[in-house]
């Protein structure tokens, strides 16, 4: 299973909402902001807040990746 159709299948998103968070992870992951962590730190919440401070969708992003990483790896 991919995120997008984890994202599809768990929250009952459509196309483009799915295809906004795809866009949301990949910044996170090319601003460097995520290293595999398997659960969103005090440390972690911080530099997300200081990296997109106007934008809470970032962090829900994140939360959201990290729920995806640990039902996949339950499989």
């Amino acid at each position: 299973m991919e995120f997008k159709d984890f994202l599809k299948e768990n929250y009952h998103l459509g196309d483009k909402s799915v295809k906004d968070y795809i866009s949301r992870w990949n910044r996170i992951v090319n601003d460097g902001l995520y290293n595999g962590e398997t659960e969103l730190t005090p440390s972690l919440r911080a530099s997300m807040d200081r990296a997109y401070p106007e934008d809470s969708h970032y962090r829900l992003t994140l939360e959201r990746y990290i729920d995806f990483i640990k039902i996949k790896q339950k499989r």
